[in-house]
């Protein structure tokens, strides 16, 4: 008995009886085939014939075999080949059912691995049953119609067997690679012969790290010049998935730096970071961090800090300030120095709302400045967005206060002993106040800007240049160079809402001179 598609062997022995040596040759017809075919026999000699059964339809099959042989082939024997053949049955059910396992109509099978993260594998089961009598011969194909070659399902299984009346797990695999799909596929069951094929419909979602920062805010408050300061900050992934992380800070030319600025983090996982402030200038101090994060959305971190000298103690940069700065850019009222602001305020021609920030009284706006106002609140920004539109390329959100130009330079190839000759930079000042520009250098660089400080009047440019001193031959240096802009207000006191804008003119990393020489 054999399942239709499947084979059945049996044997006998072919023995000459006679004293002369003789050729055999069998003759049978299909699904029966027979080996060997064909052989010489010496007297006494026995031979074994395996005969093999291999039927296309589920019927009783009985053929006669004839074996010629002796001289010329002219005598012959026969044996008769019975075997019933029938057709297997193959019976699918998914191991440890979830409710899920069901499409709308249920009709459908459905195997649903749910959400699993970016990078890991999820393993479900599904049961293959055969009732009947024969061995069930099977094959599994996922996606056998898909033109997908990274397939997110497989099937370690492509082929086997379930005896009769008994039962095989199959395990299917779920890797999703790409993030934030619902991925969705067909495994396909094909018993052989007559048997109707199953298709079972395989559903996925693919999820990513869930990385987030403890603060998205350090405030260092103030220090003295030559001092610093650290601070602990952990960030945590909260899910089961390896994340990756990069912070884009240059940590050895910023003032701020983070440590460790990337690395690997495990699945529910914590690690606490050093953030560190160390100035180079009594001035204030802010800079927006973009962390980097394979398969999810940066996440930004604010460093804020304040340093004083003997001679010279800017209001100190809190917070709030920040939260001032961000509605006045939205408001548009960021390009305006404070003196102007404060005069402004004075005559009654802004108003502060109840959070303490500035803004245009609706009175004193026409019909058509109505309607064309900015928005009063500082909007949400996908990160994405937020992260390529930064000022540094021709896309941004908010008009920057202050650009350069170029923003990247490559000195090329340096053969000593000549010293590089400097690159020109323009320094524009798009608002409309004097700024103060300030240009931080640490000992041992490379590269540096001359002038370290200089004064921008108003919607005017100023000339910079870019100077290159490669310290050791045969080397690739690199290095991003980070510039602070404050208003530079001539005043005996300011208030916070002066203190505010003095500190809203920031040359931050997202305006910043980056070179790329080879020395």
């Amino acid at each position: 008995m054999c399942a239709v598609g499947d084979t059945a062997e049996a044997w006998f022995c072919l023995d000459n009886v006679g004293d002369l040596s003789t050729f055999f040759t069998w003759e049978f017809s299909s699904p029966f085939q027979m080996l060997p075919t064909t052989g010489l026999l010496e007297p006494g000699q026995a031979c074994r014939i395996k005969v093999t059964f291999q039927p296309l339809m589920a019927v009783i099959h009985e053929v006669q075999a004839t074996c010629w042989y002796g001289d010329s082939t002219k005598q012959k024997n026969s044996i008769q080949l019975q075997a019933v053949a029938k057709c297997a049955q193959l019976l699918v059910n998914i191991k440890q059912k979830r409710p899920e396992d069901q499409d709308a109509e249920g009709c459908q099978k459905v195997l649903y691995f749910g959400s699993v993260a970016v990078g890991c594998t999820a393993e479900r089961q599904i049961k293959l049953y055969n009732p009947s009598v024969v061995s069930a011969p099977f094959r599994i194909e996922v996606g056998p119609d898909s033109l997908v070659k990274d397939q997110a399902f497989s099937c370690r299984t492509a082929h086997g067997i379930v005896p009769p009346g008994e039962r095989k797990c199959v395990s299917v695999f779920f890797h999703p690679e790409t993030l934030d799909v619902r991925t969705m596929d067909y495994v396909a069951i094909t018993p052989s012969g007559c048997a109707s094929q199953t298709l079972l419909k395989v559903v996925g979602f693919c999820r990513g790290p869930a990385v987030s920062l403890q603060h998205d805010c350090i405030n260092f408050s103030w220090i003295t010049l030559g001092a610093h300061a650290e601070k602990p900050l952990w960030i945590e992934n909260r899910e089961d998935c390896t994340a990756y992380f990069q912070f884009a800070i240059d940590c050895q030319e910023s003032v701020f730096s983070i440590r460790p600025a990337f690395g690997t983090l495990a699945g529910k996982a914590r690690m606490t970071l050093h953030c560190t402030f160390q100035p180079t200038h009594p001035i204030i101090y802010f800079r927006k961090v973009a962390c980097l994060i394979h398969h999810q959305d940066p996440v930004f971190l604010d460093l804020l800090g304040t340093c004083h000298s003997d001679n010279a103690k800017p209001a100190i940069l809190r917070p709030q300030h920040l939260t001032w700065y961000r509605t006045h850019l939205a408001r548009g009222l960021t390009l305006y120095p404070p003196d102007i602001l404060g005069a402004m305020l004075k005559e009654k021609k802004l108003k502060q709302d109840k959070n303490g920030a500035l803004m245009i009284p609706s009175e004193s706006l026409s019909t058509q400045d109505l309607e064309d106002k900015p928005p009063q609140r500082y909007p949400t920004i996908p990160p994405m967005t937020e992260f390529f539109c930064d000022g540094t390329s021709d896309m941004a959100i908010f008009p920057p206060p202050v650009s350069i130009e170029p923003v990247e330079v490559d000195f090329g190839a340096c053969p000593r002993p000549e010293i590089p000759s400097p690159v020109p930079l323009c320094l524009m000042n798009h608002t409309k106040g004097k700024i103060t520009v300030v240009w931080t250098h640490r000992p041992g660089c490379p590269f540096w800007v001359s002038p370290v400080t200089c004064d921008v009047p108003p919607l005017k440019s100023t000339a910079l240049r870019l100077h290159f001193l490669p310290p050791h031959p045969n080397g690739l240096y690199e290095v991003e160079l980070e510039a602070f802009a404050v208003y530079k207000v001539f005043a005996p006191r300011v208030s916070k809402i002066w203190a505010l804008a003095l500190g809203l003119g920031p040359f931050l990393g997202s305006r910043n001179s980056q070179v790329s020489p080879k020395g």
